[in-house]
C-alpha cells in the first residue's frame, strides 16, 4: 500500500466516524425535542456533555482532515 492509498484510507475512516458523530447530534437533538418536558437535571447534563463531546470530536476530525489534504497536496 502506498503513502497515498493509507492517506486517502485514512480520510475515508475519518469521514465515516464524522458521520457517526452527526448522527448522534441528531439523535440527541430528536430525544431533546420529542421528550423536552421529561427532561431531568441529571438528563440534560448528559445531553450537554454529549453535545459538547460530539462537537469537540467533529472539530478534531475535521482538523485532521485539513491537515491529511495538505499533506497530499505536498505529496503531488
Amino acid at each position: 500500500m502506498s503513502k497515498k492509498e493509507r492517506i486517502k484510507l485514512e480520510i475515508d475512516v475519518l469521514k465515516a466516524l464524522m458521520l457517526a458523530f452527526l448522527t448522534a447530534l441528531f439523535g440527541i437533538f430528536g430525544f431533546c425535542v420529542l421528550n423536552y418536558s421529561r427532561i431531568d437535571w441529571i438528563q440534560a447534563l448528559f445531553i450537554v456533555l454529549g453535545v459538547i463531546f460530539a462537537c469537540i470530536l467533529l472539530y478534531a476530525f475535521s482538523k485532521r482532515i485539513y491537515k491529511i489534504l495538505k499533506q497530499i497536496e505536498e505529496l503531488e
